[in-house]
């Protein structure tokens, strides 16, 4: 497939002429690489947060309060013009400290324009279509989308978190993909990380089941690029379906729904001829029922992906990071770790804050960043007309 590139400097801001300038300061080449502010380990402030019922512990730190479908419900009209002043000034909102952003090239909110936010809601409303469907979303990816589609009339009515991070196969150019030993899960974590699926409900087993009982598929949705991480994690269900004796099954009830930017890939490869679209790879244990397995993909706006996907503080604030490493220390249902990447700080956190079931370790940023995202869509799908008129918040 030849692609051309997007031109960004032709990009015309349309509603938000004021604030143009001020993001094309704040934003930096793709090619450069991701900066990450630096998170103090024994950080306290919003660190507490308690799940159960969908609320938040509100710290006096925090400039924003939980913001989600019910809450976005209850606002008057005068509490949104502010809620959407403070969106559209948010990298100049002085009672916000951009130092804990995670992401230091991204100061400013996402989908400010109509077309942004158009061409998110386009790839949001993508999910629509396996709306009687069960849906795993695999890692923190496509979660903003997904919950667009749980908000959105004819969206989805639930899906399924499923933590997973890093990967242990990488592209290789004769077979697709290869597995690197050195860099994949011990018996022991695989084990652990087989009670989670288990525990959540997102096990061969139980996808078989419904399978057999409903006849749909279970679609597993990722974001796409190499498909190395989809791939890792499809060995870890392959292996666990086959100690289940419902390996072939198994491949007859998920399909691969995967979400990306042929335009990133293009400056990934400025030299290809042509970029092929990206698949996931079949790890050996299911290579023999790949035909089984269908596959789509879906391309999105390049503008729109950088906002969505490149952006760290986007991408990461509603993430548990679960690597390997971590399957044996804590419970991605009950632990969102942040940006926390070393496994011997994250259990020096848990012992800290010991006591709390349910915990989180983001800043006061971070909880501001992601309960203005939060806001920012259910309002833009409200003024569309596309809000749904009863929903029950599930995140």
């Amino acid at each position: 497939m030849q692609i051309s590139k997007i031109q960004l400097n032709n990009i015309q801001n349309l509603n938000y002429q004021n604030n143009i300038q001020n993001n094309k300061k704040s934003e930096a080449p793709i090619s450069q690489p991701l900066k990450y502010a630096e998170i103090p380990l024994n950080y306290q402030f919003g660190a507490l947060v308690n799940f159960k019922g969908g609320s938040e512990f509100f710290d006096p730190n925090r400039t924003m309060p939980h913001i989600d479908y019910e809450e976005y419900k209850a606002m008057n009209e005068n509490t949104k013009i502010r809620f959407r002043k403070r969106y559209l000034n948010f990298d100049k909102d002085p009672y916000i400290d951009k130092q804990e952003l995670v992401d230091s090239k991204f100061l400013y909110m996402p989908l400010r324009t109509e077309r942004t936010m158009n061409e998110f809601l386009k790839t949001a409303s993508i999910y629509n279509r396996y709306k009687d469907q069960p849906i795993i979303c695999l890692g923190r990816s496509p979660k903003w989308f997904l919950n667009a589609s749980l908000w959105m009339n004819g969206g989805i009515n639930d899906y399924k978190f499923v933590a997973f991070s890093k990967y242990w196969y990488r592209p290789d150019y004769r077979e697709g993909v290869k597995r690197y030993e050195d860099k994949g899960p011990t018996e022991k974590e695989v084990v652990a990380y087989r009670k989670y699926l288990k525990r959540i409900q997102a096990d061969p087993m139980t996808i078989v089941k419904h399978m057999h009982e409903t006849g749909q598929k279970t679609v597993i949705t990722d974001y796409i690029c190499s498909g190395k991480g989809a791939t890792s994690f499809l060995e870890v269900m392959g292996e666990y379906a086959k100690d289940q004796g419902v390996l072939e099954e198994f491949s007859k009830s998920i399909q691969i729904v995967g979400i990306g930017s042929m335009e990133y890939m293009e400056d990934l490869h400025p030299d290809a001829d042509e970029i092929d679209i990206p698949k996931v790879h079949m790890p050996p244990v299911l290579k023999p029922y790949e035909k089984n397995i269908k596959q789509e993909y879906y391309d999105m706006d390049y503008i729109m992906f950088r906002e969505m996907l490149l952006n760290q503080n986007t991408n990461e604030c509603r993430s548990t990071y679960y690597p390997h490493e971590a399957w044996t220390v804590y419970k991605p249902d009950q632990f969102k770790t942040g940006l926390i990447k070393d496994m011997k700080k994250v259990k020096e956190v848990r012992a800290q804050l010991k006591g709390f079931d349910q915990i989180s370790h983001f800043t006061p940023a971070m909880y501001d960043y992601r309960n203005l995202l939060n806001f920012w869509i259910l309002d833009n799908l409200n003024q569309r007309g596309m809000l749904k008129p009863n929903h029950k918040s599930k995140m």
